[in-house]
């Protein structure tokens, strides 16, 4: 995920790469995908399969009046599934850095008293040490350029209870989807242009895929004392997947290869990391 601290006209189709190597097209002015999140969080549209694998891996760890940060919200379409499933009181924080996707949240839940939406991002999280006893995080670390500061950042918000969802295998491969705007319109490369005169892409997001030691280990780096348990992405219906392809209509949606999830042509292995600090 990308941050928001640039002077971009709006709709500005201008490729930005920011000071973490992240190319902020994909998201910075995305209607249709504030839509989509916004019809989850509302009820509109069915809830995610991995929101509701989240809330329920979530639901027997929250106690009365935990303060539960989700990095990523989007819409805060998660905090739906949390409701739904966790029948103590909690308070829920969402915080996303595209001003796009927050105010489609603060509108889904004007009404809840005990949400709340932030501009900010997974490099520099805006809250104090030990700010909240649980964070999650899903398809977030996928798409950044380096993982370290965030992991960090989130060890460093969070008191008791980190779950962070993202495409993991034996080894490492760093992926870039490259844009053009033949099929993606909010980018001005043409298709001929995609790439520069050292051939590095023009515009793009990470689809990237962590090696199971690399982020272990690094986690155990941050904090030794952490106990780190990583959780096959098995709860999905492929036919409810299936479904949401046809009604979203969103470019490189996620679909089902026989039992596996697909983005394009790049298999997806999602797992749960739990930490516990």
């Amino acid at each position: 995920m990308g941050i928001n601290k640039f002077n971009m006209k709006k709709n500005s189709k201008k490729s930005i790469i920011n000071k973490y190597g992240l190319c902020l097209n994909e998201y910075k002015n995305n209607i249709n995908n504030a839509k989509v999140y916004y019809k989850r969080a509302t009820g509109s549209s069915p809830e995610m399969e991995v929101s509701k694998a989240m809330a329920n891996i979530l639901k027997n760890k929250v106690k009365k009046d935990n303060n539960i940060l989700d990095i990523g919200c989007a819409s805060g379409h998660f905090y739906r599934s949390l409701k739904k499933r966790i029948k103590k009181k909690f308070y829920y924080t969402g915080v996303d850095p595209y001003k796009i996707f927050i105010d489609k949240a603060k509108s889904a839940w004007k009404n809840e008293n005990n949400v709340k939406f932030k501009i900010g991002n997974i490099y520099n999280l805006p809250f104090k040490k030990n700010n909240f006893e649980i964070s999650f995080c899903s398809n977030v670390f996928i798409h950044l350029n380096n993982v370290i500061k965030p992991l960090k950042e989130i060890i460093r918000v969070t008191k008791k209870t980190i779950v962070i969802r993202t495409v993991l295998f034996d080894v490492s491969y760093k992926i870039q989807c490259v844009y053009n705007n033949k099929w993606w319109k909010d980018t001005d490369v043409k298709p001929e242009d995609e790439f520069d005169k050292n051939g590095n892409p023009k515009a793009f997001s990470y689809f990237n895929i962590l090696s199971f030691d690399y982020l272990i280990r690094n986690i155990k780096k941050i904090h030794p004392k952490a106990k780190v348990k990583i959780v096959k992405d098995n709860y999905f219906d492929k036919k409810k997947i299936s479904r949401s392809i046809k009604s979203e209509k969103r470019p490189l949606a996620t679909k089902i290869i026989g039992n596996d999830q697909v983005s394009g042509c790049i298999l997806q292995p999602h797992y749960f990391v739990i930490i516990e600090k």
